[in-house]
């Protein structure tokens, strides 16, 4: 095993056990990244698949096929952790406003 496959997989091992360890009720999060991450471990392993999938696919390098999909993976989860952004804040707000009114609807104490 070469320096560089041992680099790229002790990250994604860490992923795993960090999945397995943390998502305890979210399976089908849970499922996703760690088929996600053996495949990562698999590509680190074997390179050369990921050159016959690129070639195959139309691409011309492993490597170029990994960054093209790494950077859809990441505008889908930006846009996933964006939207969960604006949920969260408009829950916030609600409780907020639910909060403010609840409060002026009581008397003032100690006035």
């Amino acid at each position: 095993m070469t320096p560089i496959k041992l680099l790229l997989a002790l990250p994604l091992l860490a992923l795993l056990l960090f999945v397995i360890t943390r998502l305890h009720n979210q399976t089908f999060y849970r499922l996703l990244l760690i088929a996600v991450t053996l495949c990562g471990i698999g590509l680190v392993m074997y390179p050369d698949i990921s050159a016959r999938i690129a070639a195959y696919l139309g691409v011309g390098r492993g490597v170029d096929l990994v960054i093209y999909v790494g950077g859809v993976v990441v505008f889908i989860v930006l846009v996933a952790l964006y939207a969960k952004l604006r949920r969260i804040q408009q829950v916030q707000t609600e409780i907020i406003r639910q909060l403010t009114l609840a409060q002026a609807s009581r008397p003032e104490e100690g006035h």
